[in-house]
């Protein structure tokens, strides 16, 4: 019988009742070797690349006198000194003289403080997380004196020009109307100049203008 597997394709006979394949047989059972942390899979193990290289004795089988003493070296060198591993920051990364210059005093409290306290992850994170934090703080702190204390006025271009938007009140006439003069924003009180120009204490008197309007 031919099924839409291309024309080479003949369905086996099934001989059993299992619905998971084209047979009938149910499929192999899974079984974990024993002693192995490998993932479970079929007992033939088909996916195991090792085959008869998992034995220590098959592979060192054909070595050599010599070629065993190296291999002994090779398995000695695996176990790490108590000293290592050593972490080299020269080799790790490769930082300009400015990037050493203005990293150093938190590398130093890192090296010294953070990770003999805190250890290498918690250590770590305090040492990024910090001195982006103080950056912002001090950004943030900048742009806030900038924009209380170096305003935009009639005598100065420089600075943040703060616009105050007019508020909408719907019940207006059921509120008191000095507080609203001294809540609200009221150009047209200034003259739409602005309100610094009547607190100015140079310029006061500048004579008879010339323009003609």
């Amino acid at each position: 019988r031919i099924v839409g597997m291309g024309n080479q394709y003949s369905a086996p006979h099934k001989t059993g009742h299992s619905p998971y394949t084209r047979s009938g047989l149910a499929p192999p059972p899974i079984l974990k070797k024993s002693g192995s942390d490998k993932p479970s899979h079929r007992i033939n193990d088909p996916m195991s690349l090792e085959l008869h290289m998992a034995d220590e004795r098959v592979r060192a089988s054909g070595l050599s006198p010599a070629e065993r003493e190296w291999r002994g070296k090779w398995i000695a060198d695996q176990h790490l000194h108590a000293d290592e591993p050593i972490m080299v920051d020269a080799v790790h990364r490769q930082l300009n003289p400015i990037r050493v210059l203005y990293r150093a005093p938190f590398d130093w409290m890192y090296k010294h403080l953070l990770r003999p306290t805190f250890g290498t992850y918690y250590g770590t994170a305090v040492r990024v997380t910090l001195p982006k934090a103080l950056m912002a703080f001090a950004v943030f702190q900048t742009m806030y004196y900038y924009w209380k204390y170096e305003a935009k006025d009639w005598a100065h271009l420089r600075g943040i020009e703060t616009m105050p938007q007019k508020e909408i009140l719907i019940r207006r006439h059921e509120m008191d109307t000095n507080l609203l003069d001294k809540g609200l924003a009221n150009p047209a009180k200034y003259g739409y100049i602005s309100p610094t120009f009547e607190k100015r204490t140079a310029i006061l008197d500048v004579g008879e203008t010339k323009r003609p309007w």
